[in-house]
This record gives C-alpha cells, structure tokens and sequence, in this order.
C-alpha cells in the first residue's frame, strides 16, 4: 500500500489538507556534532529509520478560510529522491494550484521554498501572492551571509545549495512578495508569529476560526523528539540561542493552548497533533489515527 499524500481535517469552519512532499532521509550523526554519537542514536530511536538514517516527513499545509485559499511552504521540489510530490498531493486533495491565492513562506530553506517554480522555471502558484519576514529575505539574498551558512551546513549539504536555491525559486517571484516586519493579522484568521533562530526571519503561522486553533510551525521546532529532550540543538538552527528560546516558548505556549499543531518534520505523516507538557519537557500526541 502506497504512503498517503493528503490528509483532510477541519478547524472551525476552515477546511484543510496536510500535504505530502515526500521523505528525506538525514544522518542523525551529522544533524548533531556537539554530542556523541551513542547518545544521537539513543535520542533518535523511536523514529523511522533506514541504515541508521532517520526518514523525516515533509509535510505542508493547505488552508481555505473561505475568503482565502493558502499555502504553508512550497514543498522542496527536486531536492531528494523521494521529494517533489507536492503538487501531486494538492490535486489529489481536490486543489488545483492556480486556485492558491496566498502564499506563506516560514523560511527559505530548500525543503520548503523548492517548489516554488516548475521545470520550466514559473511558477507553480501563478495567482499567488507570497508573504515572507523581510530579514528573512534579506539574509538569503546577502552576499555576506554565506560564511554563516557555510559554517552550519558544511555537514549536511553544500552550502551553495542553500544560498543557490532561495535567490532561484524567490527571485523570479519578487514582484509578487509581500513583506512583513510585525506580527499581525494578515488575512482574516490567519496570523503571522516571529520564530526566529532556525533563520534570521523564520515565522509561524496560526489559523483561528470559531475559537478553534492550529499553528504551523515550519522548523521552529524541527522534529518531536526535540521537544522530549529541549537541550539538544540541531545544526540546523543558523542561531541557536534564538532558535532554543522560540522552541521553548512555541512549547510552553502551544500546551497552554492544547492547540493544534502542523510541523513538517514531525513523524508520522500527516505530522498533526498537540505538543503536552512532560515534567520539564514535552511530548508529541499524533492525532488519532496515526
């Protein structure tokens, strides 16, 4: 049986689809230097793996309010072997892409920006508008931010790729980019949060209808067992004070809410659930059904 590529639910009178990209797979050994490597696999052992790598989801989210019909992230297009599959997800859930109308971007990285243009170099959401934090913009299209991504990179993936990918799949959109510098109400029921350390400019995004809440929270908080064990910091946090303070404080204040959380990274698919207060840390409670 093929792994699912959406999955349906509602918040409020929001309808909504969590979308499949595929997986990617990660050597924990490199996504955690500081540490050794028994405890990395200790830390890692409750989630999919294969050869010792861990399989990450890469999940999206489609939201129609109605008013507004809006993505979470692009997908990663052809960043791996087994990404790419985005697109395919939103029409199996019933949505077309010329039906998108806005555009979230929680950060630049290539798993979430990658699919922003097609093979042909347009853009898969040709009616979009696409919002992202302008120091978010700024960093990945300065040329003295590459030492930076250099020195947390190096390990999982050439650097260049970062720096190539976010000026190729944003550039050619760049009269269609709406810049925030304040957390607000950008549409109706659709809030932008400040989350920054994973990148300079890295946001959440919270959808409120009668009441209801979900958050999505990009990589702010990359994978769950990173909430059960707060101190440890993947390299993939460009900031990691920033990153280890907006990890505590989205999970000190998502328990409080018992809200509803999407995170990409989160296994298994469809990557929904509620983050609980554990004693001093925190646990993931999947949705039922997974």
């Amino acid at each position: 049986m093929s792994a699912p590529c959406y999955y349906r639910f509602d918040v409020g009178r929001f309808h909504c689809l969590s979308l499949s990209d595929g997986s990617y797979e990660y050597d924990p050994v490199k996504i955690f230097p500081g540490i050794s490597e028994e405890y990395t696999r200790e830390l890692v052992k409750g989630y999919p793996q294969h050869n010792g790598m861990i399989i990450s989801p890469y999940s999206f989210l489609f939201v129609d309010t109605g008013l507004n019909k809006i993505l979470c992230d692009m997908g990663a297009g052809s960043l791996g072997p087994d990404t790419g599959k985005f697109i395919d997800s939103l029409k199996m859930g019933g949505v077309m892409p010329e039906e998108i109308d806005n555009v979230i971007i929680t950060h630049a990285h290539p798993d979430h920006i990658g699919g922003t243009l097609n093979e042909k170099g347009f853009p898969n959401f040709p009616n979009a508008c696409y919002y992202i934090w302008k120091e978010e913009w700024d960093f990945w299209f300065s040329d003295d931010s590459f030492s930076s991504v250099e020195d947390h990179y190096s390990t999982i993936l050439k650097p260049e790729v970062f720096m190539k990918t976010a000026r190729g799949q944003l550039g050619p959109v760049r009269d269609r980019i709406i810049f925030m510098t304040k957390e607000s109400e950008i549409l109706p029921g659709v809030h932008i949060h400040r989350t920054p350390g994973h990148t300079p400019g890295h946001i959440a995004v919270s959808f409120v209808s009668e009441e209801n809440e979900l958050y999505f929270v990009g990589d702010a908080i990359v994978f769950s067992f990173l909430i059960e064990n707060p101190d440890v910091i993947p390299v993939f946090d460009l900031i990691p004070g920033e990153a280890d303070k907006t990890k505590r404080d989205l999970c000190n204040i998502l328990s409080a809410k018992r809200a509803l959380v999407h995170a990409q990274h989160f296994s298994p698919f469809p990557s929904l659930g509620h983050i609980i207060r554990n004693g001093a840390a925190f646990k993931w409670e999947p949705v039922d059904g997974q």
